[in-house]
């Protein structure tokens, strides 16, 4: 009877472990931090597909994550052949909860445009908000948010290593006077991990520190080391250094309405959050 309770325990022990893994519990009075690449809602692959049941599934995990704020790269806006929709509008519409949106419009698109955005409750009032222009081969864009106890920017860095270099001094310079916490989120497509430490990762580095888990990749898919370029950073601040970081995961499955979901078939990047205190 002993052998038989014993064997039970085994099973259950790691079966219980695996579900609380992947429900991400948030603590009282912590503020969630979210990054995701949309890949416009395609789905995982490409060409996907343009519909409202991709919307609707990644509009899912963000609202079981029960992120405050949420960094959204890849969104499209106006344009003619995907319904002239607004598709931060739209996922924030999907989730059901109370999110203001903020777009940055980065680059024309058929007859809209293309850019990223902020998703931020509106129990977090904000004091200011503006987009600032990026470099790119394709035009960025950052999302600056202030809040009365932080700053937050999202954004997507260009693939052009000069051009990334550039949009990083340009984001440090626009918080270099500051003197709250400073996040910076997004899809910055540099790594610390690549040789040199990364191509504009350095730059990020001397004002801001990774907040985000660097365990395994932010694409689905790879095996190599070089595919972790999602990431929340932190100010050095003396502002900074007061916060308190409680939790961070890459997203790689998730418990959505009591089934285990891959969310590698939700987009081509996992969303990466932190859970900090202020």
């Amino acid at each position: 009877m002993l052998k038989i309770l014993f064997s039970i325990l085994i099973v259950f022990v790691p079966l219980a472990q695996s579900l609380s893994a992947h429900t991400y519990d948030k603590e009282k009075k912590s503020i969630r931090i979210l990054t995701y690449n949309t890949h416009y809602c395609k789905g995982e692959s490409d060409p996907g597909h343009i519909n409202q049941e991709n919307i609707d599934r990644l509009a899912q995990v963000v609202k079981t994550l029960d992120a405050d704020i949420v960094a959204l790269q890849e969104l499209d806006s106006a344009s003619k052949h995907r319904g002239y929709r607004y598709l931060l509008q739209d996922i924030a519409d999907a989730t059901g909860m109370e999110y203001i949106p903020l777009y940055g419009n980065a680059a024309p698109f058929d007859e809209g445009s293309i850019g990223c955005g902020v998703l931020i409750k509106k129990n977090i009032p904000i004091l200011s908000y503006e987009v600032l222009p990026l470099p790119g081969d394709e035009t960025r864009a950052a999302v600056k948010v202030e809040s009365k106890k932080f700053i937050f920017i999202g954004t997507h860095a260009d693939l052009n290593d000069e051009l990334r270099k550039e949009g990083t001094r340009i984001i440090c310079n626009s918080v270099k006077d500051e003197t709250k916490p400073i996040f910076v989120t997004g899809d910055l497509n540099d790594s610390h991990r690549w040789s040199n430490g990364g191509i504009a990762f350095p730059l990020w580095q001397e004002e801001f520190k990774i907040i985000s888990d660097t365990i395994g990749n932010s694409i689905p898919g790879r095996t190599d080391n070089n595919a972790l370029i999602d990431y929340v950073l932190l100010s050095k601040n003396s502002k900074g250094g007061k916060v308190k970081v409680v939790q961070s995961q890459i997203v790689r499955s998730l418990q959505i309405n009591g089934q285990s979901i891959d969310t590698a078939t939700i987009s081509d990047h996992y969303p990466v959050f932190v859970d900090v205190k202020l």
